[in-house]
Formats: structure tokens, sequence, C-alpha cells
């Protein structure tokens, strides 16, 4: 019996770090821009005014989702898709390293991003 603990031990520890090495998957209809909340759902996106959706998704650098008011007024480079209307639905904040990359390719069809 005390032989099994280590190894489930061992086990569990190899799965989490593994999964903790994933890059993450953004859909090839996101956009890159910079977000910055002004007054919730209000937001600006390079400048612009829009809004997020009421059921907007916000995930962190850590892939953890986010409550939007957390972040603060201060610009996050992100990527990020819209609805139909226009309103962003679904937000990335990227790491520097994701920021440095280029952005999503824009050649896979809407049926691949779902």
């Amino acid at each position: 019996m005390r032989f099994y603990r280590p190894l489930i031990l061992l086990v569990l520890t190899l799965t989490t770090l593994s999964a903790l090495a994933f890059e993450r998957p953004f859909p090839g209809n996101a956009h890159r821009a910079s977000l910055v909340i002004t007054d919730y759902p209000q937001v600006q996106v390079d400048g612009k005014a829009t809004r997020l959706t009421n059921g907007a998704r916000i995930w962190s650098t850590d892939n953890l989702t986010v409550i939007p008011n957390t972040l603060g007024s201060s610009a996050h480079i992100v990527n990020y898709t819209t609805d139909i209307d226009g309103a962003i639905d679904r937000v990335w904040l990227l790491s520097d390293a994701e920021a440095a990359a280029p952005p999503p390719d824009k050649t896979t069809s809407p049926s691949q991003n779902q």
C-alpha cells in the first residue's frame, strides 16, 4: 500500500505539469487590440468606444475567467471576438509572449472557430 501513494502522486504531478504547458488556442476570427474597460459594460478598443455583451467572458493569462471590474481602467493587450451585433463576447488577456506573437490566422472557416 505504501508503494502506491508515491506512484499515484508522481502520476498526478506529471499529468498536471503537462496541462500547464499548452498553448492557448485562439479562434481564427479573433482580433488583436488594446482594451480599456471604461464604465462596464462600456469599453474602448484601440480608442474606439464599444461594449461587452451581457454574457461576455474574459480569460486571464492563466486561462482563468476574470470579472471585468477587477481589471481596472488600465490598457490590456487582448485577443477578442465579436457577436453578430459587433459587441465583444470573448476576450483573452495576453501575456507578453502571446502579444509578441502574430495575431491568430484569419484563414480558418467560422465553423472551425466554435
